[in-house]
């Protein structure tokens, strides 16, 4: 921009348009997906230090290489009814005709008009369906531009392409000027009037904007350059072209181009921001679903340990069962067994003590070994269940994140999409992995062997490598001799008959005192062994899905942020037009 015509205040809004767009552009490297708009930034940011950029666009054969040879007053650009520019074209001041290139695609010619002296030029290649290659270069020249003069004509006004190439323009936040060209081809006003009117109409009703027009015609402009006399002014007169000029080099005077020049850019970080904002919107829309299938999944392995819990309680009444039938039937025997009667019997600890295996323990040390393989089969069954729920849940979510995903590409990052889809279908893989290698009867044998030595830790020390069952006859034979030893000692100690019910009291208390410590130590060895292998079994699950989990929680917090780092970025834009509209 020339510094001469810059005031200090607008020195300073130019300075803080500088620092904004070095804002946004962290902004940007800090968001995945936000790659493609760095290169135009740095363009925009770099054309806040050049002269004001008037960009003329439409499509080809509209006239637009015509209207810049009228304003050039002289050919210098060539004109024809197939596309003749095939790239875009600069043009700035030089005291003599030339041109080099200054990139692929960008051809700079100097040309020695005097009003080119503030004002570079740019011609576009056309925009059509036809030529794609052209319309990406015109797009992507539109968001440097000062001012957008856009060239329709008679023969084809306003057109569908058209129209929808102005709605890109206009999403850049530029201001655009519409030149309906080839008006020498009406034949009465009243067409000319219908044509502008379509045009006006058009403009405010689908693209929200009362438009400008200036209806022209080049070739009558420059054939009024090469007639002289009364044809000269007559010509002119008709092609309405200095009407076209008395905007561009009066109407759009120093002050005005400093305005929109420093317009600009707010409107392309504008329409940068807007497209972020969009982009992480739509990101954190994804990843609150993600969350929730987090949640959804955590809230699962609670109320999977809670029913557990349940059930184990259950299970543990079962094994209380056997062992309070032991005890009914143990009152009973010595209620039986120790009377006067049997004195005789009383002395033979042998036969007493078949007498209390047989009739008070019977086989329920068998009983009890049976319900804890139940339980453990039990709890081996609800895990591999549990896991195949797991599975099928994160399959359905892959599934709908697929098919969501492929409507997606562009509204988010594709690095950003490819993550979220390579955790997917990872945790997917461990799970099914898990599935497909769980081996009931191994695991099983060996939960069976873990609470084997955690009853033997408790019930009993030094048991080897006996099984359950072995375990609690062994506690059950110490149990019998204990109580057949207070038996026999009846027949040592007999001196009376009220003896005999003392001793039989103090067998069936001693004899209840066992069952308790049985029913504890049970209890408390087969509760501890089973919380542990309930946590080993939830954390198992928490591992397989820890990657996708972190995933989710990191990339909220990140969007969290840049959602507020644009609101300050937008707030800051607004606040800087605000300051350039007062003038």
């Amino acid at each position: 921009m020339a510094k001469s015509i810059l005031q200090d205040r607008q020195r300073a809004l130019l300075q803080q348009e500088k620092q904004l767009a070095i804002d946004l552009a962290s902004c940007l490297e800090n968001f995945e997906g936000g790659e493609p708009y760095e290169k135009t930034l740095r363009q925009v940011t770099a054309s806040l230090d050049d002269l004001f950029l008037l960009v003329i666009v439409g499509e080809f054969n509209a006239g637009k290489s015509a209207c810049i040879n009228a304003l050039l007053h002289n050919e210098v650009l060539e004109e024809g009814v197939i596309p003749t520019t095939h790239q875009v074209t600069i043009l700035r001041h030089g005291e003599e005709q030339s041109q080099h290139m200054l990139a692929q695609d960008i051809l700079e010619m100097e040309y020695p008009a005097e009003f080119l002296r503030d004002i570079s030029i740019v011609d576009t290649p056309g925009v059509n369906a036809i030529l794609q290659e052209h319309q990406r270069l015109t797009e992507e020249f539109v968001p440097r531009s000062d001012l957008i003069l856009f060239v329709t004509s008679t023969d084809r006004p306003f057109t569908q392409s058209e129209k929808s190439f102005m709605e890109r323009i206009r999403a850049w936040g530029k201001k655009v000027i519409i030149i309906l060209n080839k008006i020498d081809l009406l034949r009465s006003p009243e067409e000319l009037q219908k044509i502008t009117t379509f045009i006006s109409h058009n403009c405010q009703q689908l693209l929200g904007f009362q438009a400008e027009i200036f209806p022209v015609s080049a070739v009558q402009a420059q054939q009024a350059r090469q007639a002289v006399g009364h044809q000269a002014v007559e010509l002119w007169e008709r092609s309405r072209f200095g009407k076209l000029e008395e905007y561009l080099f009066e109407t759009l005077d120093a002050r005005e181009r400093v305005r929109l020049k420093l317009l600009s850019p707010l409107g392309v970080m504008q329409r940068l921001l807007d497209q972020t904002r969009g982009s992480v919107e739509e990101r954190a829309r994804l990843l609150t679903e993600d969350a929730r299938t987090v949640t959804n999944i955590e809230n699962q392995l609670s109320f999977y340990r809670e029913d557990m819990e349940r059930n184990f309680k259950h299970r543990l009444t079962e094994i209380a069962n056997v062992v309070l039938e032991m005890r009914q039937r143990g009152d009973y025997f010595f209620d039986d067994t120790i009377r006067l009667r049997r004195i005789l019997d009383l002395v033979q600890g042998d036969r007493i003590r078949h007498e209390f295996e047989r009739e008070v323990l019977g086989d329920s040390a068998a009983r009890i070994e049976h319900a804890v393989q139940e339980m453990i089969d039990w709890m081996v069954e609800q895990e591999h269940h549990f896991w195949q729920n797991i599975m099928e849940y994160i399959e359905r979510r892959r599934e709908v994140s697929l098919r969501r995903d492929d409507n997606m590409i562009g509204a988010v990052s594709r690095q950003f999409d490819y993550n979220r889809r390579l955790l997917l279908q990872s945790v997917s893989h461990t799970v099914t992995g898990v599935i497909q290698t769980y081996d009931q009867e191994a695991e099983s044998t060996q939960l069976a062997e873990d609470m084997r030595n955690t009853v033997a830790q408790a019930v009993i020390t030094g048991a080897g490598g006996i099984g359950l069952g072995a375990l609690i006859v062994a506690f059950m034979g110490t149990l019998a001799a204990d109580v057949t030893g207070i038996i026999a000692g009846i027949g040592l100690l007999l001196v009376g008959y009220g003896i005999i019910p003392l001793r039989r009291k103090q067998a069936k208390k001693a004899f209840d005192e066992k069952m308790q410590e049985l029913q504890q130590r049970l209890t408390s060895a087969m509760s501890e062994q089973f919380r542990k292998e309930l946590q080993n079994s939830l954390n198992r699950i928490e591992d397989a899905i820890a990657p996708y989990t972190r995933f989710v929680r990191s990339e909220q917090q990140k969007t969290t942020e840049i959602q507020a780092r644009i609101g300050q970025l937008n707030n800051t834009i607004t606040t800087i037009k605000n300051e350039i509209e007062k003038g």
